[in-house]
């Protein structure tokens, strides 16, 4: 859209707000919002968020597995309310099933064809940065796992790796849920974090599938201990690059990566079907992992000419 400029007086300059978006925020005369410079850009926001999103909605026809899909997808997008029409218990499986991984969510009535699952806390007093900050801690704690249990044959371990995977997905949908919400960050392009949050979730499915044909493997092979391990160095630096980019980390990811991918196809001969899935995982963590800096690189320092 498009506003014309008021001009008052000599020196002041008036533009109006778009008056369904003033509404929808209940902003009246004499508020205060926020108003940023942003080179070409003003970008004025508030705390205010809009009134409950509420749906209702018939999952019948559908797999549970799209159902499981629907409700992360909404709670994402900032939706306080879900009606559930269904025609099989199965699909209630797996709104149950998904729901503890939805923070602030509860199912709150349940029926022998809907249920209703609903936001019972619209304040939680948890920080974005923070959250963010956790699912990366977690992928790196999955990644030492993978590595310590496989060299000593801890196969319950391994397998426990599942756990933590749904740890991912609780603090990444919430970050996303409150990027589509309030876009309650501080700083960072939120297309780019939507971005980073959804490529972490993928990590973590990843390295719970690694951790999963780990445990069927034979114990401390010297190759896969040495790609895991690479694994695990990659995973870190991806980390630490977020947070404080530098060009040696990117380049050491990148010397990383293509060591990890020139390993894994050259053992992709394997016949045996478990370390395939195990090497693909890998695979895919590292496809991922690589694009932290190169989405970053504009943010390191060391590469700015001072003039």
């Amino acid at each position: 859209m498009r506003r014309k400029v008021i001009q008052i007086a000599d020196s002041t300059q008036l533009i109006s707000l778009p008056r369904k978006w003033a509404q929808k925020r209940g902003i009246k005369k004499g508020d205060e919002l926020e108003v940023n410079e942003r080179g070409n850009s003003i970008v004025i926001s508030t705390d205010r968020t809009p009134g409950s999103m509420e749906k209702i909605i018939d999952v019948s026809g559908l797999t549970p597995r799209l159902t499981d899909r629907f409700l992360a997808r909404a709670y994402q997008k900032g939706y306080d309310k879900l009606t559930f029409y269904f025609d099989d218990q199965e699909k209630m499986k797996a709104i149950q099933h998904k729901v503890p991984e939805l923070l602030g969510f509860e199912i709150m009535n349940h029926t022998k064809n809907n249920c209703t699952v609903q936001s019972i806390s619209t304040n939680m007093q948890i920080d974005f940065n923070s959250a963010l900050r956790q699912v990366f801690r977690i992928i790196k704690e999955m990644a030492e796992i993978c590595l310590d249990s496989y060299k000593e044959g801890n196969k319950i371990a391994l397998n426990n790796v599942e756990s933590r995977d749904y740890d991912v997905n609780k603090f990444a949908y919430y970050c996303l849920r409150t990027i589509n919400k309030t876009k309650a960050h501080e700083g960072g392009n939120a297309t780019m974090l939507y971005y980073l949050l959804e490529s972490l979730e993928d990590v973590g499915d990843e390295y719970k599938i690694l951790a999963k044909y780990l445990a069927k493997l034979k114990q401390n092979d010297p190759l896969f201990v040495s790609l895991i391990s690479k694994l695990n160095e990659i995973t870190k630096l991806a980390y630490e690059f977020f947070y404080n980019p530098k060009k040696k980390n990117a380049l050491s990811i990148m010397n990383l990566r293509k060591e990890i991918e020139d390993s894994i196809e050259k053992k992709l001969v394997t016949k045996n079907i478990n370390e395939i899935k195990a090497l693909l995982a890998m695979k895919s963590i590292v496809t991922v992992l690589y694009h932290i800096p190169t989405m970053r690189l504009d943010t390191i320092k060391e590469l700015d000419i001072k003039k």
